[in-house]
């Protein structure tokens, strides 16, 4: 399903983020699908309990503050050379009243190690990891971190290395497949995943975006919504990365304000359906 997203591109409410060299060349893309989520602050201290009855049993509202389980879920883009999207996102979640926990069995970035210790570092980004790699163990972490909801940025080393479009996206709906085994109500926010700076693999990561809209379509419902969010419009490989690839200042911005546009959508929705 497509989230409408009309991002404000003031980021006053987003901190910045930071993000050194490494090595890691790849792909880049062009315009492809435009998601658009309007913007708009929850007032403060709101708990949203998707964990609890929103996600789990629309009609029940929970009235006691329950955090947002959430899971970052991809490769060295989630993980982060040394700070990814995650701390931006966690930080304007934060500021917005919304209390979150981000969980996943790793705490590191890659590399050289950030020492910021003001948001949750936890997350399952794993550098240079395939979708089969992490379908291999996506039952051990969903079982011990029970995320409501799942941040999943999967497929851009598949793609670079050549591997079937389709099959790395039916690998993905098995990823999600065994999410919901263990969680039936959970949400996944899926990206369609940013460019990389390689003119050869443009139309590859254009064809595998595109090939994720009928997937979450076809696999969404109410209960348990599969949205595909637009990482991709909007990301510049050459300006938004520091190395073809990877995040840099700018990039984590850009990837943190789309997340939090759309968990900001998936709240709204989610009550409303609540209050039916």
């Amino acid at each position: 399903m497509w989230l409408d997203i009309d991002v404000n591109r003031d980021r006053g409410h987003l901190p910045k983020a930071e993000c050194r060299a490494c090595h890691f060349p790849y792909l880049q893309a062009e315009q492809l699908i435009r998601v658009s989520v309007r913007k708009q602050f929850l007032p403060a201290m709101v708990s949203v309990a998707l964990g609890g009855a929103l996600l789990g049993n629309p009609g029940d509202v929970v009235a006691e503050q329950t955090p947002l389980r959430i899971m970052p879920l991809g490769n060295s883009i989630t993980q982060g050379y040394r700070d990814s999207y995650r701390r931006p996102l966690w930080l304007a979640l934060e500021r917005a009243g919304i209390e979150a926990d981000f969980v996943g069995s790793m705490t590191s970035s890659y590399g050289v190690d950030s020492t910021v210790e003001d948001f949750d570092r936890d997350h399952e980004g794993h550098w240079g990891w395939r979708v089969d790699q992490v379908l291999n163990h996506i039952d051990t972490w969903a079982a011990r971190a029970k995320p409501d909801v799942v941040l999943m940025h999967l497929g851009t080393n598949d793609i670079g290395v050549g591997q079937d479009i389709d099959n790395t996206a039916q690998e993905i709906a098995r990823v999600i497949a065994r999410l919901r085994h263990h969680n039936p109500g959970v949400h996944v926010l899926l990206a369609a995943i940013i460019p990389v700076d390689h003119d050869r693999v443009t139309q590859r990561i254009k064809r595998f975006n595109q090939a994720l809209a009928p997937l979450a379509a076809s696999v969404d419902t109410p209960a348990s919504r599969v949205v595909l969010v637009d990482q991709f419009t909007g990301f510049d490989a050459e300006r938004d990365t520091y190395d073809g690839t990877h995040p840099n200042e700018s990039g984590t911005i850009k990837l943190a304000e789309k997340w939090f546009a759309a968990i900001q959508a998936l709240i709204k929705q989610t009550r409303r359906h609540a209050a039916f």
